[in-house]
């Protein structure tokens, strides 16, 4: 990650499948990536070791790649490309991290209804940030973006936020929902300290203090009013060891927006 006041990842990883990009990862990683002097790499990974299957999915996966290269080069993005395989496409992102030294690895969260197998153990793994993201729609568009908070966000966390609304002049909102986790007393302090630190990143951000009973169903109705939801993955959640059973699952379902999960470097997510 870039110093405070500097915009931008330097290497971005990005996964592509065999078809197209239905998360927007592209767009995302042009947001994310640091515009003059960052690079993003797309690669695919393949786990098909007979000829005719490992021939047909290096032809689309280079296809999938060269689109998505093209579509940043296009911007004025440095990228490159690589086709891998792999015993796993676990495996073959993690290599793939670890040789390009990738500041983050952006994923995609196709399926709301849960997180899956592959996503879980690229959290824990990865030893760069990860960024998973389910598209609402294109994040160039972006206006608006909801943070919920129950602790102090990390200086990771306040970097990429800045990042995104440093890119697109997104404005961001601090959320907390008092209630069975918290008092609103509380929420208010927190929400204040939050906004005075993303301020010292050159970001003035709003907040929104609402009480209920039910957190989720809550935070899904202020998501209507935004185009991305950022949510951590351990540290800065109210249930930190149900984030990826139902928890995770309801989040994700009430979201009406753009859904994206941060991992940053060094924090590990609970044991499912």
């Amino acid at each position: 990650m870039s110093k405070r006041n500097e915009i931008g990842y330097e290497r971005v990883l990005v996964p592509v499948g065999d078809k197209s990009d239905p998360n927007r990862l592209t767009e995302l990683s042009s947001i994310l990536v640091d515009p003059r002097r960052g690079a993003v790499r797309f690669t695919h990974v393949t786990t098909d070791r007979s000829f005719v299957g490992s021939q047909e999915n290096w032809r689309t996966g280079s296809d999938s790649v060269a689109e998505s290269q093209h579509t940043l080069r296009e911007e004025g993005i440095e990228s490159t490309g690589t086709i891998r395989t792999a015993s796993s496409a676990l495996d073959g992102i993690l290599e793939e991290s670890e040789e390009y030294e990738a500041d983050v690895v952006l994923i995609g969260w196709t399926d709301k209804d849960s997180v899956s197998s592959l996503v879980d153990k690229l959290l824990r793994k990865a030893s760069c940030d990860v960024i998973v993201f389910s598209a609402d729609r294109d994040p160039i568009d972006t206006d608006s973006i909801l943070v919920p908070v129950v602790v102090q966000p990390d200086e990771n966390r306040l970097q990429m936020l800045a990042i995104m609304s440093q890119r697109t002049d997104a404005s961001i909102t601090f959320a907390y929902v008092a209630g069975d986790e918290g008092t609103e007393e509380e929420g208010r302090a927190l929400l204040d300290q939050s906004a005075e630190r993303l301020a010292e990143y050159g970001v003035q951000a709003e907040t929104e203090l609402k009480s209920a009973s039910n957190a989720v169903g809550a935070l899904g109705e202020l998501s209507g009013d935004h185009d991305v939801m950022v949510i951590g993955t351990s540290r800065g959640w109210w249930l930190r060891k149900t984030l990826f059973g139902r928890k995770t699952d309801k989040i994700a379902k009430e979201a009406q927006c753009s859904l994206l999960m941060h991992k940053w470097q060094g924090e590990v997510p609970p044991e499912s």
